[in-house]
């Protein structure tokens, strides 16, 4: 058997007692995240679909878990979701699939990329507001400056040699 590593997602922080007690019950090796909000399981399993079903199995009564994902992608470069969802969302979600033409999975895994489009494109437009508002006050010299300064870590003051031609 091979070990899979997954990701579970808590939709709350876990206390220590809460994850011990969890770890204790389902006989599975956790670690924790420092916000206690994501931990990550090595599971024992034939294939990775089975070692997500071997942890909802022993942990979903233990942990309020909202989300589990692979740690690592798979040789498609994908990496693999479990989410929980009511009967009524299924039943919605299997209609829109024979709708469209796909499997509920497709259009999970489309629904999922066209999330993660918009919150890029909202990033990127908060970004740019952000630099809009700095280069109202200051030069695009001071901001790029300030900028290598916070990614190299270092408290020295840059200085710039500005020559008059």
């Amino acid at each position: 058997m091979t070990v899979h590593a997954i990701e579970i997602m808590l939709t709350r922080a876990v206390g220590a007692v809460e994850l011990n007690a969890a770890q204790h019950e389902s006989g599975l090796p956790l670690a924790a995240s420092g916000d206690l909000k994501r931990l990550v399981v090595l599971v024992s399993a034939k294939s990775e679909p089975a070692a997500v079903r071997k942890v909802w199995k022993r942990l979903a009564d233990a942990l309020p878990i909202d989300v589990l994902c692979s740690l690592f992608p798979g040789p498609d470069g994908m990496y693999r979701m479990s989410i929980p969802m009511s009967v009524d969302a299924l039943r919605r979600l299997r209609h829109q699939a024979v709708t469209e033409g796909k499997t509920p999975e497709g259009c999970l895994r489309d629904a999922v990329a066209q999330a993660l489009a918009r919150d890029r494109s909202t990033r990127r437009a908060r970004l740019e507001c952000q630099l809009n508002t700095l280069f109202r006050e200051f030069t695009p010299e001071e901001v790029t400056g300030a900028a290598a300064q916070r990614i190299r870590g270092s408290d020295r003051t840059e200085t710039f040699t500005v020559q008059s031609g």
